[in-house]
């Protein structure tokens, strides 16, 4: 279809081919779009970085340009228009956020600061997983902004990644790249990511590639801190065509592409091993569907996706086995304190005030059983969308980050693009599938209820001080009532705004301890200065154990203090 095609109105419906066409300028259009808000909300960075005063409003234009071209360009010339606005899009990805990161002097997040930290240890020959990493030895400013937090009122200091994570970051560095090396790193992956997504990508959608890496959801948190970056352009070949590993046909490295892929991106982060046994159940119908053997071909799947994880991390493995163990299985067996935007945030935004995490890493772990029998049940249906689903079982853990639920979704795009056969082969029956689906959706429900109910732990907020003319925080006193039968040893911290908490508030007197059925008061004082919130905005304090694993928040509370926002203050 070209411009001069007649638009199709009611009496004359238009053809599927010309509807093809136009949503695909539609989407072209939407790139543009995407393109010139880059330009217009980096407007204001120019006193970050003056280059910012040419860099946006060439990228505003660039947009409008773009938008206009999407409905006039003819079509002989559309693959080329679609490459340059590819480029043109890398190119405004690196304009705006490479200026930002050089301007930084710290990391954002603790796992990039320990990322860097273990591949500069690694290259001096020190085993990163047997050092404590402190505030001073990394770049983390302050660095109780970015601790992760556990539940025993400490944080954590140690490697929690397998090896592909800093092992990756040591060629940079051993260039010489010292600046803020994971977040480079990372944002060059997530380029990369960018640039596989577009190739393998049918033409009629590859402006999904560049709608993607001009997404604010993505490339900032890829550029500032989110370690996954590493791992999603592994994980995009992981997913593209994985049913070819039974094609005796396909050349050897294109049936091996995917596992091993795959091994990389479990080498370099947890999150990847739960699509392992997705990955493996499609790749054990492909070979029902070829008529092979499925036992030999998924242990030979399985046994290419073991060999780079093995390589990656088996040095460190042998060099101290307990360390390495400790590091890798940290986040699934640390008491850490429950944090992001899934579930949990009805307790941190005080929605309701208490939380059982154990039980809701119980309902996370029944979900993911769960999905694995309804793909046993109906692959026809799981096998291009199980990548979709499954950010809504890692919704439900009392850690559910945003990245969680988020970074699945290029290696989702890339399995569904490239238009795998539908599987065959036994499958199991509706009879049994939908029984235990049905059961297992109770007993997660229930342990989704049990995790918000039932608080041995009663908490009042007795008295609030402000410093400073009440723009920080100051000593808060509590009540807490403990009505069970084992004595809590209590950890607070206040969660104010959307900011991360920056440490635990100490017991002015006493360790902090409320025995068995008893009534204490407590004067808790903030760790530093802690900005009040502004007033009328709400805030509360969160009162955690670890034993038994518990979190109890406060009622919301409105801040009443400050100056009155709007109001001019009186002449004198």
């Amino acid at each position: 279809m070209t411009l001069d095609t007649p638009v199709a109105t009611a009496d004359a419906p238009a053809d599927p081919s010309e509807s093809a066409t136009t949503a695909t300028r539609v989407a072209w259009t939407v790139v543009g779009f995407a393109l010139l808000s880059t330009g217009v909300n980096n407007w204001g960075a120019w006193s970050t970085w003056p280059g910012f005063a040419v860099v946006s409003p060439c990228l505003t234009l660039a947009g409008a340009v773009v938008m206009a071209l999407a409905w006039t360009a003819p079509a002989r010339r559309w693959a080329t228009f679609e490459s340059v606005v590819f480029v043109a899009s890398l190119v405004a990805v690196v304009a705006v956020n490479a200026p930002l990161l050089a301007a930084s002097a710290h990391f954002s997040t603790d796992a990039a600061a320990f990322n860097q930290r273990a591949a500069v240890l690694a290259l001096h020959g020190v085993d990163p997983y047997r050092v404590a990493f402190h505030g001073t030895g990394v770049q983390l400013d302050p660095a109780a902004d970015y601790w992760t937090y556990t539940l025993n009122g400490g944080h954590v200091d140690h490697l929690s990644y397998p090896a592909g994570s800093f092992l990756f970051v040591v060629p940079f560095v051993a260039l010489g790249l010292t600046h803020l090396t994971t977040d480079w790193v990372d944002l060059a992956a997530w380029l990369v990511s960018a640039v596989a997504l577009y190739l393998l990508s049918p033409r009629r959608v590859r402006w999904l590639a560049p709608l993607l890496v001009l997404a604010t959801m993505f490339t900032p948190l890829f550029t500032f801190g989110d370690t996954d970056a590493l791992y999603v352009p592994f994980l995009i070949l992981a997913a593209w065509h994985r049913e070819r590993f039974v094609d005796e046909t396909a050349p050897r490295i294109v049936r091996w592409l995917a596992p091993l892929a795959l091994g990389v991106a479990c080498a370099i982060k947890q999150t990847p091993w739960f699509t392992v046994p997705f990955f493996t159940m499609g790749v054990g119908y492909a070979a029902a569907g070829a008529r092979r053997r499925v036992g030999p071909v998924v242990a030979r799947y399985l046994g290419l996706v073991a060999a780079p994880f093995v390589v990656l991390n088996l040095p460190y493995a042998l060099w101290d086995p307990r360390a390495w163990l400790r590091g890798v299985l940290l986040p699934l067996r640390a008491p850490l304190v429950p944090d992001g935007q899934g579930l949990v945030s009805l307790v941190t935004h005080g929605v309701v005030h208490v939380l059982h995490p154990g039980d809701l890493q119980l309902a996370g772990a029944v979900l993911v059983a769960l999905l694995v029998v309804a793909y046993l049940g109906w692959p026809d249906r799981l096998e291009r969308a199980w990548l979709f689903v499954l950010p809504l079982v890692l919704f439900v853990p009392s850690r559910s980050l945003s990245t969680y639920l988020v970074d699945f979704t290029p290696a989702a795009m890339a399995g569904v693009l490239s238009g795998a056969a539908a599987p065959v082969g036994p499958r199991l029956p509706g009879r049994v599938a939908r029984p235990v689906l049905a059961l297992g959706a109770f007993a997660a429900a229930a342990l989704v209820v049990v995790a918000f109910t039932a608080s041995p732990l009663g908490v009042r907020v007795d008295r609030v001080v402000a410093t400073d003319h009440a723009q920080f925080l100051g000593p808060v006193t509590l009540t807490l009532a403990n009505a069970g039968a084992t004595p809590l040893h209590v950890h607070v911290i206040a969660e104010v705004g959307s900011g991360h908490p920056v440490g635990f508030w100490r017991p002015r007197t006493g360790g902090g301890v409320v025995p068995a059925h008893s009534v204490e008061r407590f004067t808790f004082v903030p760790p530093r200065f802690l900005l009040a919130p502004r007033r009328g905005e709400s805030w509360l304090m969160e009162v955690m154990s670890a034993s038994p694993a518990l979190v109890v928040t406060t009622p919301t509370l409105a801040w009443r203090r400050g100056p009155r926002i709007g109001r001019a203050a009186p002449l004198r």
